[in-house]
């Protein structure tokens, strides 16, 4: 249970406008995302070596997710530090998303996989220092009794930004240097109007947490027996969001390889399928995650959302592995959408009710972000072991992750801190 003593809660509620600043912030970081990881990498990474591309693939994403956890970690401790007059987030946001709009030119012009990772790297060490200090707001300024609806609210950043992307960059532009343009642009308009009104106080010098290098790799250790429910709620978030990584990273390479979606729709290319498939899960996703948001709210129960929405993506992940046929497709990513939407926007109230420290707010939510950017380092090597030397055993790599999904499900259970 996380503990008050250090630092008071945020009791003040949010605004409307807050909210809506704050989901546009997620929906741009996420359309700048996801569809990078999802088309542009592995067309690139095709475009590189057409033989190995699953490889290098798997290598791109290793050494982007290595960089992403250490620059969470990091990124969360210096904006809980920082002591600018413009507030202890905002500056990091900005440098941030600069940074990584510089990140995607690298990645373009790449023509050899070391030049990829090089550009990867960049970008996840830049994203997520922007990305850190956007979700260490929550705790900031959001009260316990607003946690699960402006959670449903951010949560659509996933779905909504997924599914933009996936339709302007895998459907409607085709040209490289525009497709990467867009997510630059995206990224840099959406996040503005939410950095520039935030009301980031600035923290005063005398009540910055102290910092010391052996101390900071001490605390990176959240001791399980002091904090179990801290504990089961990194470790059901990790192996849930190892199944989505793993479904997202090289579905793409499904469509082309095993559904062969150009030869049942002459004409049409791969990326043109997962957009539609992306913006099916979308619709549930959308709606599950308000649903899932307000009832955990209004029910003050996190645990049985949660873990029903991880059976339910274990469910679906399951059924890609039967066929792959179109049509089954269609239905299993709608009841996909269901379950990510919903873990997504539960999973984020119940995790900022039980971190270790509200003082180190920053620090602990970098920390419970290795469970988001250690699957993107996982997930590329269960994926080369899965799909076996062929690259092609589909039915292996989604059975890996469907039973992933379900182990995270049960363990969020034993949190009780949290009903």
């Amino acid at each position: 249970m996380m503990s008050p003593s250090d630092e008071a809660r945020p009791v003040t509620p949010v605004r409307p406008g807050f909210i809506a600043a704050y989901t546009l912030a997620q929906i741009g970081a996420f359309f700048s995302f996801m569809p990078l990881f999802q088309v542009l990498l592995p067309l690139k990474a095709e475009a590189i070596d057409p033989a190995g591309k699953a490889f290098l693939l798997s290598q791109v994403a290793f050494f982007g997710a290595l960089v992403a956890s250490v620059a969470n970690l990091l990124a969360g401790a210096i904006s809980d530090r920082t002591t600018s007059r413009f507030g202890r987030r905002r500056p990091w946001m900005v440098v941030g998303a600069l940074g990584a709009s510089g990140a995607y030119l690298l990645i373009m012009s790449a023509r050899t996989p070391l030049a990829l990772i090089g550009g990867i790297v960049l970008f996840q060490l830049t994203f997520n220092l922007m990305f850190s200090a956007l979700v260490a707001v929550m705790p900031d300024r959001v009260p316990d009794s607003q946690k699960g609806r402006v959670a449903a609210f951010l949560s659509l950043g996933n779905p909504i930004g997924t599914m933009a992307g996936a339709v302007l960059i895998g459907g409607l532009l085709v040209a490289e240097t525009t497709r990467y343009v867009a997510i630059a642009l995206v990224l840099l308009l959406t996040l503005a109007p939410f950095a520039l009104k935030l009301d980031d106080t600035p923290l005063a010098r005398g009540a910055r947490p102290p910092f010391k290098l052996g101390q900071f790799i001490a605390d990176l250790w959240v001791d399980p027996r002091q904090h179990p429910d801290f504990a089961f709620a990194w470790l059901g978030r990790f192996m849930v969001l190892v199944a989505l990584s793993l479904v997202q990273g090289y579905m793409l390479y499904f469509l082309q390889d095993a559904v062969g979606y150009s030869r049942l729709f002459p004409g049409h290319r791969a990326e043109e399928g997962l957009a539609i498939l992306t913006t099916v899960s979308t619709i549930s996703n959308v709606t599950f995650a308000l649903l899932g948001g307000i009832l955990s709210d209004r029910l003050k129960r996190r645990k049985l959302f949660a873990c029903g929405a991880a059976v339910t993506i274990s469910v679906a992940v399951l059924i890609f592995s039967f066929t792959p046929s179109w049509p089954i497709m269609l239905g299993a990513y709608l009841l996909l959408g269901c379950g990510a939407g919903c873990f997504y926007a539960v999973d984020i109230a119940l995790v900022t009710q039980v971190l270790p420290s509200q003082r180190n707010a920053g620090k602990d939510l970098g920390i419970l972000n290795l469970a988001n950017t250690l699957p993107q380092a996982l997930a590329p090597m269960l994926a080369f072991v899965s799909l076996g030397p062929s690259h092609m055993d589909f039915r292996a790599f989604f059975t890996v992750a469907a039973a992933l999904a379900m182990a995270g499900g049960l363990a969020i259970l034993p949190i009780r801190g949290v009903r």
